[in-house]
């Protein structure tokens, strides 16, 4: 009786307590975990370390869509409903209001702080360029006055780096530092450009294919990024091309429309097929020989190619084994072998490059030389400090060898006798003939 009472009052208490919520007001609450600790510190100090940590990379773009986008999560958090008025708010509400405001507000003071100082570092940095630019142009300056100087006294101008020797003189590192130099002082240009933008749009950063206009060439970092964005560009149109289609493999899609994916399935698929046809030709060829093995250098194909490649090597080195056993056990380079195979080719491409290195850096060794010699402190500014400091520095590393050669010409002179009177009268007559041509040609009237 007793448990029948209690399942019956368990049930009226139920049905009681449905009663209740149906019969009270639409009411939001927020869960239990809410309840217990949630504050709007709490909250506050959740959002803005979640704000500062997975914003800082869009910090210079506009903070406004972010922040409100932000609030809207922050003013539905997980919660759930009971029946309440429409137009009454509850007090987490307007906590949750209350804190998208002041969230608001400090992400934009944040990104106000930021803008200003990247706004600064690029007024800094574009002060910087047109100082090194000015230095870089007065140094090509001087540069071309001495080479005009130079070429005026028929010979070359001295010079350091390896790209400022003559057209046919320079070498590998020349060309390499022209090209290198070249390019990164049109990229420095470039961000010149872009920094003077960033500071007309108030410090909004600006990507290089948008500092430069329509019209204008584009500059190295502007080219590179246009390549990037039109490869990702024709990837996602000829993915969206084939997701419209129903087309399974991406080089199945129209070639006019096709990207970069189905281009290299299409590059991959065509060398399989060879691999495949050139196996199939040997297998077919093998039948008709009755079994016998067939090497893939008989078939054309790529294994033909490669196994060709690998007998060259083999069949060079072969014949240096008995150019060595020729030579006398001594060792034989590729590039001095009878046959000179892959590997002679390489070795002899190497030590060219090796040796129109080592020309240059010698020339360039000389010139360096010639250029410390012209440009001693001593000989063009005397009375400077690095004048005098090396004319006492020269003067103290020369006077042993000074002192050294006084010894040996007095030593010269202890040593010394008196000549015979033969060889006396021998010197004063030769003497005298001498000052005697002389005095005849200061007579001679001179020729018309």
């Amino acid at each position: 009786t007793r448990k029948a009472a209690s399942a019956v009052d368990t049930k009226q208490k139920k049905k009681m307590g449905v009663e209740r919520i149906l019969s009270r007001k639409m009411e939001i609450r927020l869960p239990r975990r809410d309840r217990r600790g949630a504050t709007p510190a709490v909250w506050f100090l959740l959002v803005l370390f979640s704000f500062v940590v997975g914003h800082t990379s869009l910090a210079f773009a506009p903070s406004r869509p972010i922040a409100t986008s932000a609030c809207k999560r922050l003013q539905s958090p997980p919660l759930y409903f009971a029946k309440k008025e429409p137009d009454n708010e509850t007090p987490q509400r307007q906590e949750s209001n209350e804190i998208c405001e002041t969230v608001k507000a400090a992400f934009s003071n944040i990104h106000d702080k930021i803008r200003d100082a990247f706004k600064s570092l690029t007024e800094l940095s574009l002060k910087d360029y047109k100082w090194r630019s000015s230095v870089f142009k007065s140094n090509e300056a001087d540069r071309l006055m001495e080479k005009s100087l130079a070429r005026m006294r028929g010979e070359d101008a001295s010079y350091v780096r390896p790209m400022d020797a003559a057209d046919e003189k320079i070498g590998p590192l020349g060309r390499a530092e022209r090209l290198s130099v070249s390019w990164l002082s049109k990229v420095i240009e470039e961000e010149a450009n872009r920094a003077e933008y960033i500071l007309e749009r108030d410090g909004k950063l600006v990507r290089p294919i948008e500092a430069s206009g329509p019209d204008e060439d584009l500059g190295p970092l502007a080219t590179l990024e246009k390549k990037a964005t039109d490869f990702l560009n024709s990837i996602r149109d000829s993915e969206r091309e084939r997701v419209m289609t129903k087309t399974l493999r991406p080089k199945d899609v129209e070639e006019s429309k096709r990207g970069p994916l189905g281009e290299a399935e299409e590059r991959a698929v065509k060398t399989l097929r060879e691999f495949q046809e050139s196996e199939r030709i040997r297998y077919r060829q093998s039948q008709i020989r009755g079994g016998d093995v067939v090497r893939p250098i008989d078939v054309p194909g790529p294994l033909g190619d490669m196994e060709m490649a690998v007998a060259e090597v083999i069949r060079a080195e072969k014949q240096r084994v008995k150019d060595r056993e020729k030579n006398l056990g001594k060792l034989v380079r590729p590039k001095d072998a009878t046959i000179k195979g892959p590997l002679g080719e390489a070795e002899i491409g190497a030590v060219e490059a090796f040796q129109r290195l080592n020309d240059e850096e010698r020339e360039r060794l000389r010139n360096i030389q010639r250029l410390l010699q012209e440009r001693r402190p001593m000989e063009t500014e005397s009375d400077s400090l690095l004048g005098i400091m090396e004319a006492v520095f020269v003067g103290i590393v020369r006077a042993p060898q000074m002192l050294m050669s006084v010894v040996a010409r007095v030593q010269e002179l202890i040593q010394s006798v008196t000549l015979d009177e033969s060889d006396l009268q021998r010197l004063n007559s030769y003497s005298s003939k001498k000052q005697a041509t002389k005095d005849d040609e200061k007579k001679e009237p001179p020729s018309l």
